[in-house]
């Protein structure tokens, strides 16, 4: 079971999380770990965001005191929607999407018309 209650309305928490099914939940700052071991007990990696995205999950955060949003997804996450509304209600200036396991690093300074590269 989930720990986290899926988000209504708006993407205004600081860190939020994409199911593998589309469901956004809020995770609070600290808590990926517990997420990790709810939905990815198998995945041993040391950073929970990195294991979050190995399972096909895509964490989402902004720490408020800059205008960038930093993202960890999987390889094959193609869905720009999550990242652009999340950039829109934190007013964010630029985006950094960490992809794995590949490590490619995809950055856009129009975070609210990201687009992933075909």
């Amino acid at each position: 079971m989930i720990p986290f209650p899926p988000v209504e309305g708006e993407l205004r928490a600081q860190q939020v999380s994409v199911a593998p099914d589309g469901t956004i939940y809020v995770v609070p700052s600290g808590m990926h770990e517990r997420l990790r071991r709810a939905v990815a007990p198998e995945r041993t990696d040391s950073d929970p965001k990195v294991a979050l995205a190995l399972a096909g999950w895509v964490s989402l955060q902004t720490d408020g005191m800059t205008d960038r949003v930093n993202v960890d997804a999987p390889d094959d996450y193609t869905d720009a929607g999550p990242i652009r509304t999340f950039a829109r209600a934190h007013d964010a200036g630029s985006v950094a999407v960490a992809r794995h396991p590949s490590g490619e690093v995809l950055r856009s300074n129009e975070p609210t018309a990201f687009e992933f590269r075909e």
